[in-house]
Parts: structure tokens; sequence; C-alpha cells
């Protein structure tokens, strides 16, 4: 079993998988700027902004022959799969989409390392919205079921045929870019506000919830550690471990917006909102460092460029 992996002597390669997303978008220019050769795989040309060290290669994860074509040219030092259905809506709407993207994509993956790249060092990025499959009442909606089966399914291959997978199961990430979260949704509305696109009024569901929201910049650079500290077959939590509610997210928009608007909430409720620990990550050096102040007046600023 692979315990840590020593460096090629040429320059360390990655493939990041869903490159043009939230995530690996962010990743791609990390791992890039930090002098990683980076092979970025979309499923159809993109736009990833151009960087010497970033290679575009276009690859549909269902397609299992074509991942494996992939891996056998480019037999890359590390693999961060961040490709999947990210939505919750979606899953309840798409459910066999969403499990053939986060768990069948996912194993087409592992078989192409175990043929074709198999000391390739991996990390498959879960979810901490999981659940215990003993317990199929737990489970809140269908995309926590496939992160859950996601999961299990690479920890469980990679002791089969002893691959050096790492689990990391990011809480929720924010940051500017392009995203379907709710800090990116709530600031694209006040950004819509503030040119007159929109009632200056801003509904939420419930500004007493609660949620773990985690700077994206932070999560990818806890990524890069475990590439070079990771243990393999290990979980590892990413999170900030700091409760946030959706009225402080509201709170910070009104402090930092140029216009005043009202926030109304359908409904005010307490939930009992699990804390995420993420004492595996930080034993090993890693720490959040974006105040999450920063990350939502960074996500309002973005949202106000991009605003047609």
């Amino acid at each position: 079993m692979h315990t840590t992996r020593p460096h090629k002597t040429e320059q360390r390669s990655i493939l990041i998988t869903g490159a043009n997303g939230f995530t690996g978008l962010h990743a791609c220019h990390y791992f890039a700027n930090a002098g990683y050769t980076v092979y970025a795989l979309v499923r159809t040309p993109s736009k990833i902004p151009p960087h010497k060290n970033i290679n575009e290669r276009l690859c549909d994860l269902n397609d299992k022959q074509s991942i494996k074509k992939i891996l056998h040219t480019i037999k890359p030092h590390f693999i961060l799969h961040l490709a999947g259905q990210n939505s919750v809506p979606t899953s309840w709407s798409d459910p066999i989409n969403t499990f053939e993207s986060n768990v069948m994509c996912t194993a087409y993956l592992l078989d192409a390392i175990r043929t074709e790249s198999n000391d390739s060092k991996t990390i498959i990025v879960g979810s901490v919205l999981q659940s215990n499959l003993s317990f199929p009442s737990s489970f809140q909606h269908p995309y926590a079921l496939s992160k859950t089966i996601q999961t299990g399914l690479s920890g469980a291959y990679g002791s089969l045929f002893e691959l050096d997978v790492i689990i990391a199961n990011p809480s929720n990430l924010i940051g500017p870019g392009h995203s379907t979260g709710v800090c990116s949704l709530l600031a694209q509305k006040v950004a819509r506000m503030e040119k007159g696109q929109e009632e200056k009024k801003l509904v939420v569901h419930n500004l007493l919830a609660k949620r773990n929201f985690l700077d994206v910049r932070d999560a990818v650079k806890a990524y890069g550690l475990l590439f070079s500290k990771g243990k393999t077959g290990e979980v590892y939590e990413i999170a900030s471990e700091k409760m946030r509610s959706i009225g402080e997210i509201t709170d910070i928009l009104k402090q930092i917006s140029t216009i005043d608007f009202e926030v109304h909430s359908l409904t005010e409720q307490q939930e009992i909102t699990p804390m995420i620990y993420a004492t595996a990550i930080k034993e090993l050096g890693w720490a959040p460092a974006v105040p999450f102040d920063q990350s939502i007046l960074e996500i309002l600023n973005f949202q106000r460029k991009n605003i047609v």
C-alpha cells in the first residue's frame, strides 16, 4: 500500500477533471502558478484563461476508452478529480444523471488509473454532505447519496487494487467565479439591484439556517498539501470549522452594497447542523487563510463585473 510518493525527476504534472468548473478553474491556476504542468480535462472546448503551464484536453468521462487513452499518454504524477454533478436541486430533477456523473464517471476514471497510470497519486473530491448507507432515511437528497457512493467506491477500489487514492470532503465552497452556491446567488441578486435590474428586495428561505463556508482557494491549497503529505486511503474533511448563518451573509452584503435593500425571510427556524471538523488536514499544517468578509466582497465584485 502506498503511503508517500516520491516526485519524478521531470516537472510535476497534474490532471484536473472538471477543469472549467468553479473549483477547477481555481485549481488549474493554483497548480500552474506553483510550477506544475497542468492537464485541464474538459468535455467541450472551454475558456480557461491561458497560462503557459496549462494544457487543455477534451475528454468525456462517460467514455471510458477516452479517459484510458488520455492517461496512457500523459501518465500524470497527480490526479485531482473535481468533475461531477454538484447541484442538489438538479439531483432531485435528474437523479440518474447525477449518479452517472458522480459514481460511474469516477469508476471509469479509477479503472483507467488502474490499467494506465497506477503510480498516480489521486484525490477524489467528495462532499461533507454525505450520510450512512446503513441508514437510508438519513439521506436528505440524491446528491448526498451519489457522493457517499462515490467516495465509498473510491476508497474500496483504491484498497482492492493498491492505488494511491485519497478522499477529500470539502464543505460549502465560496469565492469569486461562476458558482451556483448560495453566496454567489445572493451576491448576483444584489449586483442586479445595484444596476436597477431587480427590485431592491432580497428573499431568502431561512435567515437562521447555518452552513460551513470555506473559500475555494483555501480548499485548493488543502488539495495541494494532500498531494505532498496526505496518506493513502485516508479521508480528509476540508472545512473552516465556523458556522455562518444566511443572515450573516445578507448583513455583509448590505454593508458593502452601494444601495439599500430589504431582506425578507420565508421562514426563521433554527436548524440542527452538525459541526464539521478538519482535524486530519490541520495536523498536516493546513489552516484557512481567506477571511469570510473578504470572500463575500470578492464574490460581489465578480458578480458586478459579470452582470449582463
